[in-house]
């Protein structure tokens, strides 16, 4: 159990810019370090970690402690993951909310959200490999890419379109 809410401090605690950014932290500490959950696993926990309420790192430690160690596991990865966060927050509402405005935090923040942008794309490279493995798999991501970023559809549309879609697909087709 401390070992579990240990390796979710430590993801907390070295990445900054929510769950995207935590993604290549948790597949290598999940899949390479731990060998807690495959690659599959990952890909599974990061699409209901999306649908459900909440940050996907949140979600993504509860559904994985309770993979490993049951309630008690899904507590104690959950209060890992969010306890760096936590405590960060506090100290800058209490010490230094004023410093935003310090033409220096701002320098930094620049250079922290290139970053950010840096590790989401990492995860949306791996994550793909292992996701376009067809046509059909091709084919709704780039609709769904152009609908997002062209036609600013709803994400909750697509998911259920594409999800209901497959579902009746595969269905009539027999097939996976």
């Amino acid at each position: 159990m401390l070992e579990l809410f240990l390796t979710f401090f430590k993801i907390g605690m070295f990445t900054f810019g929510g769950g995207y950014a935590m993604i290549p932290l948790i597949e290598r500490e999940m899949i390479y370090g731990k060998k807690w959950i495959d690659k599959d696993e990952l890909l599974e926990i990061i699409s209901i970690s999306q649908m459900t309420p909440g940050p996907i790192a949140i979600n993504a430690a509860t559904f994985i402690g309770k993979k490993r160690m049951g309630i008690l596991g899904s507590i104690a990865a959950t209060l890992g993951v969010v306890g760096p966060s936590l405590f960060v927050i506090i100290i800058i509402s209490a010490f230094f909310s004023k410093s935003f405005l310090n033409p220096v935090m701002q320098k930094l923040f620049i250079g922290l959200r290139a970053g950010i942008a840096a590790l989401i794309l990492s995860s949306v490279i791996k994550l793909s490999k292992n996701t376009l493995i067809d046509k059909l798999s091709c084919s709704i991501f780039f609709i769904s890419l152009l609908s997002l970023v062209l036609f600013n559809v709803s994400p909750i549309f697509l998911i259920l379109f594409f999800g209901i879609g497959c579902i009746i697909f595969f269905t009539i087709k027999g097939d996976r």
